[in-house]
């Protein structure tokens, strides 16, 4: 299926037009308005709009390299359970990581979080946070027995 991508995502930028397997169309690029189907109309259309359509785009990079920053800057503690030897009683999961981000007022869905290594043990660790567009930050993390 031949699109008009009105968003950037990973492999693709606005006004792109790519040819899309038909699932990935149906279920996820269209019903979420990142594209819409290539028709000459729309392609008119967008020429017209892609200004505004790129300042759009560049402040919502803006917007995601700021939280990008901010998330990078600070160090996200987690408290667990842990035996003598430092070993957790279970691991540090990516919906504990998106509680401690929405302590500090960063709201980012669990699924956006990808942890690497598995968080077995107390100390420090790193974990993948997918913002969106691109963007990728690094979370660092402190895992501390709980109280």
């Amino acid at each position: 299926m031949k699109l008009l991508f009105l968003q950037s995502t990973e492999h693709h930028n606005v006004g792109d037009i790519k040819d899309v397997p038909d699932g990935y169309a149906r279920n996820y690029l269209l019903p979420k308005g990142i594209a819409v189907i290539a028709t000459d109309e729309k392609v008119a259309e967008l020429e017209s709009k892609m200004a505004k359509l790129e300042k759009e785009e560049e402040k919502v990079l803006a917007d995601l390299e700021a939280l990008k920053t901010k998330i990078e800057e600070k160090t996200f503690t987690v408290e667990a359970q842990a035996g003598d030897e430092d070993k957790l009683f279970g691991a540090v999961t990516n919906r504990d990581l998106a509680e401690a981000l929405a302590k500090s007022k960063i709201e980012i869905e669990k699924q956006e979080i990808e942890i690497q290594n598995p968080i077995h043990e107390l100390g420090e660790h790193e974990a993948l946070v997918k913002l969106g567009h691109g963007v990728h930050a690094t979370m660092k993390i402190k895992v501390e027995r709980a109280k």
